[in-house]
Formats: structure tokens, sequence, C-alpha cells
């Protein structure tokens, strides 16, 4: 009886901090002002909306803001892997930058580090900023939300060394990032509505 005992609440203490793990995957700004947090929910199922994030032949249609041009150099979508990518903007400047997967787990969760680079890979500062952090690390949460429709959370974070100012330029810079964001997910939005 003991025995049985123990093992319920051990099993309960495993489901309160799975629980909790699982509540800070989709927490807000209010918590860490230090990142900055998107959410957008789409009329498809978490698969799908997946799947326009690891395909690198969706993902380009849709990442960046209306205007921009992106294609991958390299896709390498897996854990351990890294894609470089291009993208050209409406002023008809390019920018080259890479990912580097950290987990993608499928339907539910997918991490990267990000950093702008120059056409050989090599990390460079920001084309638009000095004072831009070198790395972020974006967390992607796809959450199910009703039928057939999913809640996307967007984690942005400074990864690595970071100075002050690199920090304040992060802070300073999220609005743009807010309407970069935005621009993205009325993009992916359209695609996912066609089905494409």
């Amino acid at each position: 009886m003991k025995t049985n005992l123990s093992i319920m609440l051990i099993l309960n203490l495993c489901i309160l901090i799975l629980n909790g793990c699982q509540s800070l995957k989709v927490s807000d700004e209010s918590i860490d002002p230090n990142v900055f947090f998107i959410n957008r929910t789409f009329k498809a199922n978490p698969k799908l909306v997946f799947e326009a994030w690891v395909n690198p032949n969706r993902f380009t249609k849709w990442l960046g803001p209306k205007g921009a041009s992106m294609y991958f150099i390299k896709a390498d979508v897996k854990e351990g892997g890294t894609s470089f990518w291009s993208m050209t903007t409406t002023d008809g400047k390019t920018k080259f930058g890479t990912l580097n997967y950290k987990i993608i787990n499928s339907s539910d969760l997918i991490v990267y580090t990000q950093n702008f680079s120059d056409k050989s890979e090599n990390l460079i500062k920001a084309p638009f900023s000095q004072s831009y952090p070198d790395k972020l690390l974006t967390t992607v949460n796809f959450i199910p939300d009703g039928s057939n429709r999913t809640k996307v959370v967007v984690r942005w974070e400074v990864f690595g060394n970071a100075t002050d100012a690199e920090r304040q330029t992060f802070q300073s810079l999220k609005p743009v990032m807010q309407i970069g964001w935005s621009d993205s997910f009325d993009k992916l939005d359209t695609i996912l509505l066609e089905g494409k």
C-alpha cells in the first residue's frame, strides 16, 4: 500500500513539473522583458503549420518583410544541422545568414540560433546596426488551439555574449521586430489558407 502511494506521489509530482514546463513555453513579455515575444493563431493543424517552418521551399515563401525574396543556399533542417540563406529586401539590399538547429520536435517545438553572415557563411555584424547582438536564440512553439487551429508562439532572445549596448539595441528594435514578424505571419496565414 505504501509503495502504491509513493508511486502515485511521484507520478503527480512529475505531472506538476511537466505542466510547469509547458507553461514556460508560452510565457509572455510581462514575465521577461529581455525577451521578444509574438504569437499568432493560424487556421491549420499543428502538423501543417510546423511543416511550413521545416520545409525550406515553404519557409522561404513567407519569412521576411513584405516584398522580400528569400532562398536557401544550403538547407540542412535537422537537429545539429545548419542552413544558410539569402534575402533581398525592397531596398535592393541582399543579406545572408545562418540558422543552427538545436531542437526539432515534430509538430511541437523548434529551437535554433541565428546570425547574419557574409557570402562565405562567416558571422558578421547585422547590416543595419553595428550594435545589434551577434546571435539570437529563436524558440517556436506550436500549440493546438481548438479544431484545426494552431497557436504559434515565437520567443527571440540574445544568445551568447553581448554587450549592454547590444542588449539595449535589441530592446529598442522590438517595435520593428513586431512589424517584421507580423508581415511574415500575414504571408504565412495566406499560404496556409490557400493550401500552398
